[in-house]
């Protein structure tokens, strides 16, 4: 429920900032506002001041800000019982209605919702980068999927096939500086199909030197992200024993170093899931604690465990392995605000570049979100971050919603019937033409809109429900 809660409120502020730009554009171009609501169906309490009814409806998720001259919110027509037929929408618009103000200013009207939801999350990201933020990750060695046979693919994985070794440490990518593991995935989640140049360092023996290798992410269909098949290297030193575990009844301590596993040699924590494969009953770990190597015998329970990865070490064992916290770079109010720019500006170009995808054969059920999945996510992540500490809550909580509230301004900007892109084209149209879309085609234009908007919503509303039913 907490869960729940969390993602309704995110989806809530998202809405309301869309919403309030059209609210505040409206008054300022003398249009009036009959109804600015957060959710949609029946009121649930709400108050009337200024000729505007301010209210809460049942249905949370979603709002709308309703003017004067809109059959429903976001089709204009004409006022009052009157805006029900296309016949009455001919009719001279009334003072103070929507169609009544001039093709610029609805442009205006129309286009608020979007930019306030784009200036939502320049302010946003710009507070965070002020503010400073921690990023808990692995650092920025690597170990090859082919390496540990994680990767089932037919053909070479792109690191693999690029040249890229287990071990190798990616020092930057596209020139720009990689930290830790984190920042890779980062940069190549963005990039399914882009060439990327890597920037490794690579240990030779006694020698070290640096190699550029240009690696291009596949597309995977399930999610609509790039993978070029590698996994962070993970230093087996715990950092955490989880209590009534093998590690636990074994008397492992944080800051064991673990050698070897059942004879063999261990450099990270991969290689003690290869040398468990046969899944022996017991294990006897070789470790150093304190620069003294002993040997430590641990009796195995693999029910419910996971078979591959990471975590089968870890869960098996029942530990945590140590993971490293890097923080931000301390900036001024104006580098904030230029890294704010920068994060929302490269979040316009993937998101633009994630609409491409949809025509690539992706797998639609799993890539793309609907109300219900956005509310789970939004939760998840703020339930999350909060178990952490109140500033990490709010920080990846607020962060996801900049990120939505761009893909948000692009949606709606999008030239589909009913949504603002649409509308404005419709105004565009006016201003050139000297005279408006004639009235009844403008209404059935926007009932269609209207109506495939609705339907969209509820197709992915029921694909959101068919992937909690089916645990994604």
């Amino acid at each position: 429920m907490i869960v729940v809660l969390l993602g309704l409120i995110g989806l809530g502020i998202m809405v309301f900032v869309h919403e309030l730009g059209h609210f505040v554009a409206a008054k300022a171009n003398g249009v009036a506002v009959e109804v600015f609501s957060l959710g949609w169906g029946p009121r649930l309490f709400g108050f009337k001041r200024g000729g505007t009814v301010y209210q809460v409806s049942w249905f949370p998720i979603g709002g709308y800000c309703k003017m004067r001259g809109e059959i429903t919110p976001g089709i204009a027509g004409g006022t009052g019982e009157q805006s029900q037929s296309p016949e009455a929408s001919a009719r001279k618009p009334a003072d103070g209605s929507f169609n009544a103000a001039p093709p610029l200013r609805r442009i205006i009207i129309s286009a608020a919702g979007p930019l306030f939801n784009l200036a939502f999350a320049v302010i946003i990201l710009s507070i965070i980068w002020w503010a400073g933020f921690n990023v808990t990750s692995y650092d920025n060695r690597i170990v090859l999927a082919t390496d540990y046979a994680l990767d089932v693919s037919s053909q070479a994985p792109p690191a693999t096939a690029a040249g890229l070794k287990t071990g190798d440490r990616v020092l930057s990518i596209n020139g720009q500086p990689v930290e830790n593991f984190q920042g890779i995935r980062e940069a190549v989640t963005v990039a399914p199909n882009d060439r990327l140049l890597f920037t490794i360092s690579r240990e030779d023996g006694t020698s070290q030197r640096t190699l550029t290798l240009p690696v291009t992410p596949r597309l995977d269909k399930d999610s609509g992200a790039g993978q070029i098949g590698i996994l962070p290297w993970v230093d087996p030193v715990v950092q955490t024993v989880l209590p009534k575990s093998p590690a636990s009844n074994a008397e492992l301590q944080a800051g064991d170093r673990i050698l070897k596993a059942n004879g063999t040699a261990v450099s990270n924590a991969l290689d003690i899931m290869r040398a468990l494969a046969d899944k022996p009953q017991k294990v006897v770990l070789e470790i150093e604690r304190q620069k003294a190597v002993q040997s430590v015998p641990l009796v195995l329970e693999y029910g419910g465990t996971p078979q591959v990865g990471l975590d089968f070490s870890q869960k098996l064992l029942g530990v945590d392995f140590v993971v490293r916290q890097y923080h931000s770079p301390r900036l001024g109010p104006v580098g904030a605000l230029n890294h704010g720019l920068g994060e929302t500006w490269n979040w316009v170009t993937v998101t633009v570049k994630g609409f491409g995808l949809l025509f690539q054969g992706i797998n639609l059920r799993n890539a793309v979100a609907g109300p219900l999945k956005i509310a789970r996510d939004i939760g998840d992540t703020a339930a999350s971050g909060f178990q952490i500490g109140i500033g990490v809550g709010l920080t990846w909580t607020f962060r996801l919603l900049a990120i939505l509230s761009v893909v948000l301004f692009l949606m709606n900007l999008l030239p589909i019937p009913a949504m603002d892109g649409g509308q404005i084209i419709l105004f565009l149209i006016e201003v050139v033409r000297g005279k408006a879309v004639p009235a009844n085609l403008f209404w059935r234009i926007q009932v269609i809109g209207f109506s495939i908007l609705l339907a969209l919503i509820v197709v992915v509303t029921f694909n959101d429900i068919l992937s909690f039913v089916a645990g994604r």
